[in-house]
């Protein structure tokens, strides 16, 4: 792209996350905002007045059919993802960037990545950790051997059962699942980008909230290629929200916490920069030794790496496959639930969403 060349960029889904997409772009040389597209009349006004963003669209049906958008940033209700990314790459978009889940089942997850790859579209699937700092240095603490041979990874992204029912969140025909799919794929995709693929998984699914159609309760074990263990548990059922990993190796650890300081709420794009301690296996056990981290605005890295991917022609680290992943390890979780906890292995076989599935039949 010439220095003068600047994509036009138009946003679909005028919600909280796409404040951060919007900041983003203001500040990545070479896209404008041009367009924005929202049901909401007035959140759509809001959001077009504070990022001055000149065209406003009721649907992106509209927005795509008339506005001359070159980046597509899909920020809506979970259900529509896969609608609104395969319909940008099909009138000639050429990257988009697509807030995770990417897509309610593995179909609709491949009909994304198909459509984008027939149009020569760039799709990223924004699981922003892949493009902070912090766990991009951790990967090299695991790959420089700084905890030893890896071993074992402890996950836990706990949140309340307590959901508000007139939030499009506490539905599954909006959301497509709970805790599992709208923050543990965070999660799944980070425990991918340090341990491999997986192999298998246990897992067990529980809803006891029976006034929202959504899990609150995840919980398993799943063997990686690289012969690391993951253990992690989603929801829970707490009174309070936290997100921690432990790494383990064998001369090691790594331990990442996220506070209410360090939260999307107080610090926005800058929210996912992480505290992060190690321990050597020379020191006594409980102590732990502070490992520096930095500030960085993980939206402002992916819309930079899409608008690199563009010029260049290749394929993101958080690339559209990477995402597919993901959302198999999820799937994989709901389909050992379906199976009475039985063993999983990958790759799925299933195309189902299988916790749909089961909610439709009674099941859970």
């Amino acid at each position: 792209m010439s220095d003068d060349k600047r994509y036009t960029v138009g946003i679909v889904g005028c919600g909280r996350v796409a404040a951060l997409h919007a900041e983003a772009y203001t500040h990545v040389p070479g896209t404008q905002l041009v367009a924005a597209a929202d049901i909401d009349a007035g959140k759509l006004d809001l959001f077009c007045e504070r990022w001055s963003i000149p065209q406003r669209y009721n649907s992106y049906e509209e927005m795509l059919a008339q506005a001359n958008v070159e980046i597509v940033s899909v920020c809506t209700m979970d259900n529509l993802k896969g609608p609104v990314t395969i319909a940008a790459a099909e009138v000639g978009a050429r990257g988009i960037l697509c807030e995770k889940p990417m897509a309610f089942h593995l179909e609709e997850a491949d009909r994304m990545i198909a459509a984008c790859d027939r149009a020569g579209a760039k799709l990223i699937v924004n699981h922003s950790m892949r493009f902070e700092a912090n766990y991009i240095n951790v990967k090299k603490m695991i790959e420089q051997g700084e905890i030893g041979n890896l071993r074992t990874i402890r996950g836990h992204l706990l949140t309340t059962d307590q959901r508000d029912p007139a939030s499009w969140h506490a539905h599954y025909q909006t959301a497509g699942g709970g805790n599992l799919m709208h923050d543990c794929t965070h999660l799944f995709d980070l425990i991918r980008f340090y341990a491999g693929d997986p192999e298998w998984v246990f897992a067990t699914v529980e809803r006891g909230n029976k006034t929202v159609t959504i899990e609150d309760v995840g919980a398993g074990l799943f063997r990686m290629d690289s012969g690391c263990l993951f253990f992690f548990e989603s929801g829970g059922r707490r009174r309070y929200g936290t997100f921690e990993i432990l790494i383990e190796g064998d001369e090691g650890r790594l331990a990442i916490q996220h506070g209410a300081g360090n939260s999307l709420e107080r610090s926005g794009g800058y929210g996912w920069e992480p505290y992060l301690h190690r321990w050597r296996m020379q020191t006594e056990p409980v102590a732990w030794e502070p490992v520096a981290t930095q500030r960085q605005h993980a939206w402002i890295n992916a819309v930079s790496d899409l608008v690199d991917c563009i010029d260049h022609d290749r394929e993101s680290v958080s690339s559209g496959r990477q995402g597919r992943a993901a959302l198999e390890m999820i799937m994989a979780i709901y389909e050992s639930q379906r199976q009475g906890l039985a063993r999983v292995d990958f790759p799925l076989e299933i195309r189902d969403n299988p916790f749909i599935d089961m909610l439709e039949r009674g099941q859970i």
